[in-house]
């Protein structure tokens, strides 16, 4: 699998340190000569390998999946002694490879996603390892692929497009005996075959422009310029190129299209969005048609999604309020690891295929066969609901100005479903503006849906989001409301307060168990900078400890602490009046009123 992800820095928000570097100086004064909006940085990162230690560091390798009690007990003292001793021990055992491009950011590019026409994958293709040859090629899909005409050249983004294999690509460039030695994955791209990239009018023939093979795609030519291919075009591809959508040919297949452009894009602007219950939130969508700024009015349709399960599925569901029941997936008791999916649709829209599980989100779904060798037991979500693994799709957000819709799904029970839509129409440049209020915390999908004409879109009632990676999707964190810490807080607070080791006891009894704990496990690279488990340590920066909880400092600051933006205000609350009016005042002997914290 591999992700790309990317983010942009406006230049009023640039420091340069330019020093004798040609490049910085360059991209300096282009920044300047061609009014760029600031500076754009995209990585492509692949080939996560686990359980790899002994390579950068010098920590014993671990099995994280094994199950027995030596593995776990194993896995545990490692983790205890990074948390330990955070500073000197590095003892991540997953390694990724990584390849980034910087470049220059311009109006009406998206601040988080490549820019520029968009091309989707459609037929697989048949692809076979380069070195050794395979006998056997398989078939799959292709990657996305992002596309810019600049003058003369057509611009590609492959870094997403063709699939990688660990074994190298390149007799000529074997991996090294070091590389061999301590186990480091070695890239190659497999042979996927020769293409033509062209356009076709609507209506119309393919028009070939270009043509590119695989000495262009492989990995030593993908290391060179992570993923990016510059072809050259004439004036007249160039306006040819105007008059349809791309499209990407397999040569030598009859017209097998590999990709073809989806016209419509839509990326949130506001990412990583977290949400106290209770407050609105206003989310900003960029639109655009065929790589430009959607005409002024265009509509989208926005839906809330949930997930069903603790440990996340790869399947979501239509945030529904009634209460309405359907086969969530098919339980083979004697076999669980056979158990599939159910993903009914609403009547008269098309049923999405079963999926066999392989995990729980982490390894995502993937299409199997199973052998009926015993009947399966439907689990209805109402059933499932009373599992400790469950979790309720009712609706975490409210839209302003949402539509109540309803539909019949297409299940034994033909349940009614009740749930809101709301419409929301763009500007002058292209961005639409939704508003939500966080009423339940949870971890809801909005997922988008572009009106094309006059007919509305269908919205189903489930995806699987192997089969949505291409949509355009805003995942979202509301975090919950906690009405009872800061008055539990205050009574242990006041328990304690006249005692010789108050500051010790409101730290051991709440502090860290009821709020810094959970995040000191999780964020065990925070202990670098400001240690969650030491009193000692946090009273002594104390007033960057109340900078850095702060919520002004929850979307502002790059240096911000990863608590915070996970840190329902509730909590930020009680660690503001425990950082501010109990240590910074030298713990005062006297006990606090919950009536002179009236918005707690």
């Amino acid at each position: 699998m591999t992700t790309t992800w990317q983010t942009c820095f406006p230049k009023d928000q640039l420091q340069w340190i330019v020093g004798d570097s040609q490049l910085l100086k360059t991209l300096q004064q282009e920044m300047i000569n061609q009014n760029a909006k600031g500076l754009m940085f995209r990585f492509t990162t692949y080939l996560t390998f686990y359980d790899k230690n002994g390579i950068f560091n010098n920590f014993p390798v671990v099995d994280s999946h094994s199950k027995t009690p030596e593995a776990m007990a194993a896995l545990q003292a490692m983790y205890q002694k990074g948390l330990d001793n955070v500073a000197d021990i590095f003892f991540n055992p997953a390694y990724s490879r990584t390849a980034g491009t910087l470049g220059l950011w311009f109006d009406n590019e998206y601040p988080t996603a490549p820019a520029g026409r968009r091309l989707e994958p459609k037929a697989p293709v048949p692809v076979c390892k380069a070195v050794p040859r395979d006998t056997k090629p398989a078939a799959m899909t292709l990657g996305v692929i992002s596309a810019q005409v600049h003058d003369n050249t057509l611009s590609l983004d492959l870094g997403n497009t063709f699939p990688f294999y660990p074994a190298g690509d390149s007799a000529a460039l074997p991996p090294t005996d070091t590389d061999l030695s301590q186990g480091i994955p070695v890239p190659g791209k497999y042979l996927a075959g020769d293409y033509d990239i062209g356009v076709r009018p609507t209506g119309g023939a393919f028009h070939k422009v270009a043509s590119f093979g695989f000495e262009q795609y492989r990995q030593t030519a993908f290391d060179k310029r992570a993923g990016l291919l510059d072809l050259p075009i004439s004036p007249a591809d160039q306006a040819a190129l105007q008059q349809g959508a791309l499209e990407l040919q397999l040569q030598g297949s009859q017209e097998l299209v590999a990709a073809a452009q989806n016209m419509w894009t839509a990326e949130v602007l506001d990412s990583g969005c977290f949400i106290d219950v209770g407050d609105t939130r206003v989310l900003s969508i960029m639109v655009q048609y065929d790589g430009q700024p959607a005409p002024a009015g265009t509509a989208l349709w926005v839906a809330e999604y949930n997930n069903a399960y603790m440990l996340t599925t790869s399947d979501y569901y239509l945030a529904f309020s009634n209460a309405a029941n359907f086969t969530l997936f098919n339980n083979y008791p004697k076999d669980p690891g056979s158990n599939t999916s159910n993903r009914p649709q609403f009547v008269g829209t098309q049923t999405a295929e079963s999926l066999l599980h392989v995990g729980s989100g982490r390894r995502l779904s993937a299409v199997l066969n199973v052998e009926d060798n015993e009947p399966s037991e439907p689990m209805l979500y109402q059933s499932f609901l009373t599992t400790p693994s469950a979790v309720a799709l009712s609706p975490r957000l409210q839209f302003t100005n949402g539509q109540a819709r309803s539909g019949t799904l297409a299940d034994p029970l033909n349940a009614t479903v009740q749930y809101s839509l709301a419409q929301i129409l763009t500007d002058a440049n292209g961005i639409a503006q939704v508003s939500v209020k966080a009423v339940a915390a949870g971890f809801p999908t909005l997922r988008f849906f572009i009106q094309d004409g006059q007919q509305q879109p269908t919205v189903p009632f489930s995806f699987n989001y192997t089969d949505a990676y291409t949509d355009f999707l805003a995942p979202l964190r509301v975090l919950p409301q906690e009405p009872e810490m800061l008055k539990d807080f205050i009574d242990c607070w006041n328990r304690v307060c006249t005692q010789d080791d108050a500051s010790v006891r409101i730290w051991k009894e709440f502090i860290f168990p009821r709020i810094l704990q959970p995040f000191y496990y999780l964020y065990p690279i925070m202990n670098k900078f400001m240690p969650l488990n030491s009193l000692q340590r946090i009273e002594g920066a104390i007033n960057q400890f109340i900078v850095l909880i702060s919520k002004d400092y929850q979307e502002e600051s790059t240096l911000a602490m990863p608590i915070t933006r996970d840190l329902p205000q509730s909590r930020r609350r009680v660690l503001e009046i425990w950082a501010q009016d109990l240590v910074s005042k030298g713990y005062p002997p006297i006990p606090l009123k919950l009536s002179d914290y009236p918005h707690g």
